[in-house]
């Protein structure tokens, strides 16, 4: 019996000691600059998690995240479970809807606690009014947003208020940002960057983001002009 108490005791100081390793380790900490946009702003947008910019969400039902409208289906076959989809309306700086997209975003397989982070993927299909479709692959390290937001208001039971600003960027590009690839309009054929910032100022640990905004930069290299007839005579 003895032995199995100080079995006991050491496995206990061994998951605090692991714990206390993966919440103050500084290689899973949100890096201290954003990536470097290799191309200059192409394009931006605005959305967030209110109503009427994600007018329809849906998950699996054990997130807590509310869904929307009332009415949509939960994702309830086991291959979509874990996967969080939603329709976005992206906005200018005036307010104005200049596009939508669509995103499915799930918990990364590559996750690791001690090196990475908590990690989340998500693709998306970006369209931009006047401008084309863009489809994006994006991956983010969520651990500084849940260290600091989610899991104290869980523990605590209370929800949270203040003024939280994270870039959480990591990856699939070797530069930490997202890679986009354009397939329509001035788009079509070109590849870059997507760098998406957040600002949080609530959270309801029964209902999730309460106060959740985005900010996102699209970096593409301008599409080269095509020469006219004018051109090709002067040429001659």
């Amino acid at each position: 019996m003895r032995y199995f108490w100080l079995f006991m005791l050491g496995l206990l100081v061994g998951l605090g000691l692991a714990g206390a390793v993966i919440w103050l380790t500084p290689l899973t900490a949100e890096p201290r600059h954003a990536p470097t946009l290799a191309y200059g702003v192409t394009a931006q947008f605005a959305t967030s998690l209110r109503a009427e910019d994600a007018p329809l969400l849906t998950h699996g039902g054990e997130r807590r995240l509310i869904a929307r409208p009332e009415s949509v289906s939960p994702l309830w076959e086991a291959t979509i479970q874990p996967v969080v989809a939603g329709l976005l309306l992206l906005r200018n700086d005036a307010g104005e809807v200049i596009g939508s997209a669509s995103r499915l975003g799930a918990a990364s397989r590559d996750t690791d606690p001690l090196r990475q982070g908590i990690l989340v993927d998500s693709t998306w299909l970006v369209s931009l009014d006047g401008q084309g479709m863009a489809f994006v692959i994006q991956r983010e390290n969520v651990w500084p947003m849940l260290r600091q937001v989610v899991i104290p208001a869980r523990l605590r039971r209370e929800p949270w208020q203040g003024a939280l600003s994270f870039t959480p960027a990591a990856g699939p590009r070797e530069d930490a940002a997202g890679r986009l690839l354009g397939i329509s309009g001035t788009l079509a054929g070109l590849e870059g960057q997507l760098i998406s910032s957040y600002r949080m100022t609530a959270f309801d640990p029964t209902v999730g983001p309460t106060g959740l905004s985005m900010h996102t930069v699209l970096s593409l290299p301008l599409p080269l002009p095509v020469a006219g007839n004018g051109d090709a005579d002067a040429a001659d």
